[in-house]
């Protein structure tokens, strides 16, 4: 059986996240709707990480299976046509039967955008938290979080996992030149709410809320999510997703 892996993007905003659900609007429920009208089949996609409600993505992939042989540029054109504005294919490409992108991913880099004022054109795409005097206090905590931890303490626990260890490559502050600031992490994986979690634990050490000591010992106990209000989705997206080339060449 042929298998195909989608590349994608949307805007979060309208969906209540990547998984399908009933009754609700999703960004799988809603592409393999459409999948299958064209394609006459059923259409399973395995996405390689779930996005929450309002959560973004720059660059998401998911593989699927087809019963029989795809026209990959007929069917990106066709569901470029189908697809709400808010969702863009940006190419569908056959891939070995073993691959799987969720597995198949090596790291996954998210990036988080604030506001340093208010905003009224860019507050759906970016958060304003109110004044945040200490800045460095950011980049502190993100060196801190550098390396492999046990991130049990800024997730939210909805399923039993072998564990809750991630490995983080990447962590830093970058303030561009109209004022956002953009916080990215890398790593091997995130736990469910993880980034949403780190972002507004590190913007209350920040403000003054939570002292350093506070952020660094949740990170070193591992201890359940308490206690640390959430960055708001709209501000989160999912970067990039890379793969290697042995397993997924896209040139």
């Amino acid at each position: 059986m042929p298998r195909y892996v989608i590349q994608l993007a949307y805007d979060g905003t309208e969906y209540f996240g990547w998984q399908k659900q009933p009754d609700v609007r999703t960004v799988q429920g809603t592409l393999e709707q459409a999948m299958q009208t064209l394609l006459q089949e059923e259409i399973s996609l395995y996405g390689s990480g779930r996005t929450d409600t309002g959560v973004h993505a720059e660059d998401q992939y998911a593989h699927f299976d087809a019963h029989i042989p795809v026209d990959t540029g007929w069917l990106a054109g066709r569901l470029g046509r189908m697809l709400p504005d808010d969702m863009l294919v940006r190419r569908i490409k056959e891939v070995p039967e073993h691959f799987h992108a969720r597995f198949d991913a090596h790291w996954r880099e998210y990036r988080y955008q604030l506001l340093r004022e208010p905003d009224p054109f860019r507050r759906r795409y970016a958060w304003y938290p109110g004044e945040v005097p200490e800045w460095d206090a950011v980049d502190g905590g993100l060196r801190l979080i550098a390396g492999e931890h046990d991130f049990s303490g800024f997730s939210r626990k909805t399923e039993e996992l072998p564990h809750s260890r991630c490995t983080v490559l990447l962590a830093g502050r970058e303030v561009m030149p109209d004022g956002l600031v953009l916080v990215r992490i890398r790593a091997n994986r995130f736990l469910r709410s993880m980034m949403r979690a780190l972002v507004g634990g590190l913007i209350h050490v920040a403000q003054g809320k939570k002292e350093p000591e506070w952020f660094e010992n949740k990170l070193n106990k591992g201890t359940e999510l308490d206690n640390i209000a959430l960055a708001p989705a709209h501000g989160l997206y999912l970067e990039r997703v890379f793969y290697p080339e042995s397993v997924l060449d896209l040139t």
